[in-house]
């Protein structure tokens, strides 16, 4: 079974932060506040962006893309890899963890090897990347953007609601859960990849629609020579 090696991860990531920047990309990350439509935005921008590709490039999507990948190299579930890296260390199940011979590589293991595959997405180029911490895994890599999706927490519960057909009372508490749980995440990333700002830019769902804030983000790659 494959492991995730801490060297291997930095001997890959000096590697590609040594790549010369023009080729680098181009690329985009897309983050977002739960109830906002990353995903969505990153299916707008994949059929924009392909129409305008040269025809020997094309543009993909990745999101539970990643994770997949992770979990073909270590042969353990996506879902057992996506609840590890958002878990805080527990010492002593850390410690017999690493005894064990068929081991879970823990969260910091799986976040540091996801770093590595965005990183070798952005380097290959013609990829958005949505969550995944992408932002700040290529926070230093030239030839991309970061964009950020945000809305006011009442009109994410309509849309929460709307979408997974349950109330609004519920919607509001499945917000605040799931928001608990990425703040870890936030925080990790937040002191690891030290950038202010943390995006180029930040969107507020309810004053735009997906469509408006496609084109506005296609033109601000062909403004600062992504595309």
């Amino acid at each position: 079974m494959a492991k995730v090696s801490l060297p291997n991860y930095m001997k890959e990531r000096r590697a590609a932060s040594e790549q010369e920047p023009e080729k680098i990309g181009p690329f985009l990350t897309l983050s977002r506040q739960f109830g906002c439509y990353g995903f969505s935005l990153g299916l707008l921008l994949l059929e924009i962006l392909n129409e305008e590709a040269p025809p020997d490039r094309v543009w993909r999507i990745y999101n539970r893309e990643i994770l997949q990948r992770l979990a073909t190299e270590t042969d353990l579930a996506a879902e057992l890899l996506d609840r590890e890296r958002r878990s805080k260390p527990r010492l002593i199940v850390d410690f017999f963890r690493s005894l064990s011979k068929g081991r879970i590589p823990s969260g910091y293991e799986i976040r540091n090897r996801i770093t590595t595959i965005i990183r070798g997405l952005a380097m290959e180029g013609y990829a958005i990347i949505v969550g995944q911490g992408g932002a700040g895994a290529t926070h230093d890599m030239p030839n991309g953007l970061s964009i950020r999706l945000e809305a006011p927490l009442g009109w994410r519960v309509k849309q929460v609601a709307y979408r997974e057909g349950i109330d609004e009372t519920k919607a509001r508490m499945r917000i605040k859960a799931t928001e608990k749980e990425r703040e870890y995440l936030r925080k990790i990333y937040q002191a690891r990849f030290a950038r202010t700002p943390a995006f180029n830019l930040t969107y507020d769902c309810s004053a735009f629609t997906l469509a408006q804030i496609a084109q506005q983000v296609v033109y601000a790659m062909k403004l600062v020579g992504c595309i």
